[in-house]
This record gives structure tokens, C-alpha cells and sequence, in this order.
């Protein structure tokens, strides 16, 4: 268990603002995620997470910053991060739509919706 919270807040390459608040806590005999992002939060309790998923997201949010780690932590929003351009932007620079998508300020598309498919 980490002796204190674990927090990554990746810089918006726009603004410098946080693109995602991922912290994750002990809590007795617990590890606990509490993720803030584009596509959504946990809340303010958290999920449980195992120690191996802990591990998954640090490596995945410690520079140098790869897209598969990223996509393999399993938020569905990459927590702001566009792969194509390697660059974190906060929710205010991914435009959000109402049908679940975005646009990173290149225009590059992700989904931030779990269930959408683009078939």
C-alpha cells in the first residue's frame, strides 16, 4: 500500500490546467482510484482498485507518456490524452459533444463513451 495518495494531473499542452485528476488512495487494507476526467469521475469515494491496476497507472501516468499504457489502464477517456498528437488536453480544449465524442484542438476524434463503436 503507498504510505500517502498517489496523484497525477497530466498539464493540458494548451493551457497547462490538469487534463484528469487521477488519485489514488490507501484506505485501510484498501487501494482506492478517485478519477476526475473529460468523459466523467468516479465520484468522491472512488472505485477499488487491485495493487496491479495501482502499478498499471503509474507507470502509465510517469513520463514519457505512451498511448498503449494509457489505453491499457482502462479509462475510456485516456484521461485528455489525444495518441495522435501525444499531448494531454484538459476538458475545456477536448470539445465534448452531446453524442459522447470529442475533438482534441488538432480535431483529431475519440470517443468518451465505453459502449461506442465507430461500425
Amino acid at each position: 500500500m503507498p504510505s500517502h495518495p498517489s496523484i497525477f494531473q497530466p498539464p493540458c499542452a494548451v493551457c497547462g490546467r490538469p487534463s484528469a485528476t487521477i488519485r489514488i488512495e490507501a484506505r485501510a487494507d484498501s487501494l482506492r482510484l478517485v478519477y476526475d476526467g473529460p468523459g466523467g469521475s468516479t465520484g468522491p469515494n472512488g472505485d477499488p482498485i487491485t495493487r496491479a491496476r495501482c502499478d498499471a497507472i503509474t507507470a502509465a501516468f510517469t513520463a514519457p507518456f505512451d498511448g498503449a499504457k494509457i489505453r491499457a489502464v482502462g479509462f475510456h477517456d485516456d484521461a485528455g490524452f489525444c495518441e495522435r498528437c501525444g499531448l494531454f488536453y484538459c476538458p475545456e480544449h477536448w470539445k465534448t459533444s452531446t453524442t459522447g465524442g470529442g475533438t482534441c484542438p488538432q480535431g483529431h476524434f475519440k470517443s468518451l463513451d465505453p459502449h461506442w463503436s465507430p461500425e
